[in-house]
């Protein structure tokens, strides 16, 4: 007997456990047993109560109970959970057209094929064309036909197909010509039917009684033994439904409204559902019948999905109560188990994570130091850890979209989805030349000369994204693309004005190593300047930060390395160099705290909300005699992960300088 163990507090529980017992003792759940609970009495002595399926409340008796007993303290652990299922929705599978999707289409089909074996429907139909027909030739229409069915035959529950157009009109171009139609009924099946299913019954109609007549018409014949399947699907009490090709409801000729859907109504047909449009799309219902167009499994298409057009397969689920729920999902959504490996997991981890995988090395001149174009070479070393031949391409990166999964029939939006508008400039001035593609050796290195140029500008940018595509195949043969993107540096300058009238050039601080915990904050920025004459002399550092929440970690008890490495709260680190040695100092304006590497030197500092923004600034005193300088803003947005951006790479002390009169002019 499996048991759950409570602590002697447990049984403080038992007498609102009795009491749902007894509550519960005369209901429809009276046999389901829910858990064994052994609690250690006074006398040492373990006492066993079994409960039947019981409520969390007396009040919810009647309701299903739920799977865990969340009430009373302490809650119980490690409980044994018995879950009671209710019984299982009839679920009903069907292709749509494949016609004029030749060779490219049949991946669709066996992507589909193998979603249907995963998600095991009770029975598979379709709505016709199955093949690109349409011929004279036998022989033609035959060897479509086994290649149609080399695919379906792999299909692990009953297989229904429905005649469309394409499967049984001849190329003769002789209206009532029935060669492909006989042969349909040979290699197919019958083009009317009724599928009495456990779940449903399904009537198959033939909506091309005219073989190629360009008048589509619904018979008295047809339309009588619709009538009489009809009278016996509703003598079954199951779900109905209608399936055929063309959705002849849509067709003037047909009369379907005023011949047809009274007889359905009458019915209480749950569905009508046809294809051959190629455009998913939802029909109004009418007396409670749906009416639906399905789109395509391996035929043509040429508009976006939203458009209605995409490979997919449809499915009509039926609850125990009879309710329908009809769903779409696009085919190859399923993937099996060893869909990645851990071999090529552990290559794509090497060439992602690895220091020395990927670096740049050079410094590239910043274009807002420049009155001209300016154009620089860093060098991108590649050092492949695999035993596999790798090939890189880089460009500059833009705004990005979605990726084509290499042997698969879907996309992924991860490039959409993760991209950082804030930190990476998709409209950048920079352009780049580089090698279209370059393989690297297995265990090989090379080095790869990119050339970067970038307009003048008016104002501080970015540095230049750079997105390396390393590609290799994997165990299954397929190419799989790693992305990784760097940052080249720029020989920034930061510049002070020399006039106190005057504002100081600003800088941007940037994010110079991607990061998916940064911030969707623009990029804050920097200013140097001297104050009048009369003041201290020194240097007034202004940092303007955009920011949605300003975080103070007061209760911080962290010594000053781990506070700087990665502060709980907004924090500002600046390193300078001046006469006396290199040195830093670092501020939280909301804690407040602060701290400094030189113990006679405390910095001055003031702050304030941004004018008209959500944000705050920052201003900072150095001494006069600073020569380098660097800038850190670090935003927490009360998180577990704070992100830095710097003035330039962290390790790296850029000059200060005075602001010239033609940056003053621009």
């Amino acid at each position: 007997m499996q048991t759950t163990t409570l602590s002697r507090d447990g049984l403080a529980l038992m007498p609102k456990l009795l009491l749902l017992l007894f509550a519960n003792m005369f209901t429809k759940f009276f046999r389901k047993l829910l858990t064994t609970i052994t609690v250690p009495c006074a006398s040492t002595c373990a006492c066993t109560f079994s409960l039947f399926a019981i409520s969390v409340c007396a009040a919810h008796a009647s309701a299903t109970p739920p799977p865990f007993i969340r009430e009373g303290k302490p809650y119980i652990d490690q409980q044994v959970v018995p879950v009671s299922m209710p019984d299982r929705p009839f679920r009903i599978a069907i292709l749509p057209d494949r016609t004029t999707g030749r060779d490219w289409g049949l991946p669709y089909l066996q992507a589909a094929v193998r979603d249907l074996n995963r998600i095991q429907p009770d029975a598979v139909f379709t709505v016709g064309d199955m093949i690109q027909g349409y011929t004279r030739d036998q022989a033609t229409w035959e060897k479509e036909v086994a290649v149609y069915k080399s695919i379906t035959e792999k299909i692990n529950a009953p297989f229904l197909p429905v005649a469309g157009n394409h499967d049984v009109i001849s190329g003769t171009r002789v209206a009532g010509d029935r060669t492909f139609a006989d042969l349909y009924l040979q290699q197919f099946g019958p083009l009317q039917y009724m599928a009495e299913l456990e779940g449903a019954s399904v009537i198959a109609m033939f909506s091309d009684e005219g073989l190629g007549d360009s008048k589509m018409q619904v018979n008295d014949g047809q339309l009588n033994w619709l009538r009489t399947s009809l009278d016996r699907a509703a003598a079954r009490g199951k779900p109905i439904m209608i399936l055929m090709h063309r959705p002849l409801w849509r067709y003037d000729s047909v009369k379907w409204f005023e011949r047809i859907h009274p007889l359905l109504a009458k019915a209480k047909v749950a569905a009508v559902i046809a294809g051959h449009l190629h455009s998913l799309q939802d029909d109004p219902a009418k007396d409670g019948v749906k009416y639906l167009v399905v789109g395509t499994c391996g035929g043509a298409i040429d508009q976006h999905p939203l458009a209605g057009q995409l490979q997919h397969l449809t499915f009509v689920q039926i609850a125990p109560d009879g309710a329908l729920d009809i769903f779409h999902q696009p085919v190859g959504m399923t993937l099996p188990e060893d869909f990645v490996v851990r071999e090529d997991q552990d290559c794509v981890y090497a060439l992602r994570e690895n220091p020395g995988c990927l670096s740049l090395v050079g410094v590239l001149p910043d274009p807002f130091m420049s009155s001209t174009s300016v154009s620089g070479v860093v060098t991108l070393k590649v050092k492949n850890p695999l035993d596999r031949t790798i090939a890189i391409t880089t460009s500059i990166a833009r705004d990005p979209i979605p990726w084509i999964v290499d042997g698969e029939q879907f996309v992924s939006r991860t490039s959409i989805d993760s991209f950082n508008p804030f930190t990476t400039d998709a409209n950048t001035t920079w352009t780049l030349d580089a090698p279209a593609s370059v393989v690297v050796p297995a265990k090989g290195s090379v080095d790869i000369a990119l050339t970067l140029k970038s307009v003048a500008t008016k104002i501080p940018s970015q540095p230049p994204t750079i997105e390396c595509v390393i590609k290799m195949k994997d165990t299954k043969g397929r190419t799989v693309p790693t992305y990784v993107q760097l940052r080249p540096d720029l020989d920034r300058v930061a510049l002070y004005s020399v006039d106190a009238a005057k504002p100081a050039a600003q800088s941007l601080i940037c994010s110079w190593k991607p990061s998916p915990y940064d911030t969707l904050e623009a990029d804050p920025t920097v200013g140097f300047g001297k104050p009048a004459a009369n003041q201290t002399q020194s240097i007034v550092l202004r940092i303007e930060a955009p920011d949605q929440s300003q975080s103070g970690y007061t209760t911080d008890k962290r010594d000053t390395k781990d506070r700087r490495k990665n502060p709980a709260a907004d924090a500002v680190e600046i390193r300078w160099s001046d006469d006396k040695s290199e040195a830093w100092c670092f501020i939280e304006p909301f804690s407040p705290w602060s701290a400094a590497s030189r113990k006679d030197w405390k910095p001055v500092t003031r702050t304030g909300p941004l004018d008209g923004a959500r944000g705050w600034w920052l201003e900072v005193e150095l001494p006069e005699s600073t020569q380098t300088v660097n800038v850190g803003v670090a935003d927490n947005d009360e998180t577990y992960h704070t992100q830095w951006r710097w003035l330039a790479p962290e390790n790296r002390l850029v000059p200060l300088r005075a602001q010239s009169p033609e940056i003053d002019k621009k």
